[in-house]
């Protein structure tokens, strides 16, 4: 048993990273022009769920039974899920792509 509640002790501390990550990413996504706004908007809820999941069952042993962990952990997964099928099924927009990288000096931005 020590091993499957360091296991989850482990999980649990990488969720704090798993969250800190989706901000930028869905701040990069939000300011692209290439996906959609609203997935960048949903990651970067997504990374106040994983916060408010790891910090609740930190402070609340029964925070997993709660409703509340099961809602806050909607933006993540739809954001998530969001950019792998908008990026398997739709792509970028290359043309778009095409036009902002052409003109645009990479090193005086």
């Amino acid at each position: 048993m020590f091993y499957i509640d360091s296991y989850n002790n482990g999980i649990q501390i990488s969720q704090i990273f798993w969250g800190l990550w989706l901000f930028p990413f869905g701040y990069l996504v939000y300011k692209s022009g290439f996906l959609p706004k609203l997935l960048g908007i949903l990651l970067m809820a997504g990374c106040f769920g994983y916060l408010i999941i790891f910090f609740g069952g930190f402070l609340y042993s029964d925070f997993n039974k709660t409703i509340i962990s099961q809602i806050v952990a909607y933006p993540a997964t739809l954001g998530e899920f969001g950019i792998c099928l908008w990026l398997l099924i739709m792509g970028t927009n290359k043309l778009n792509f095409r036009k902002k990288t052409v003109g645009k000096n990479v090193y005086n931005s």
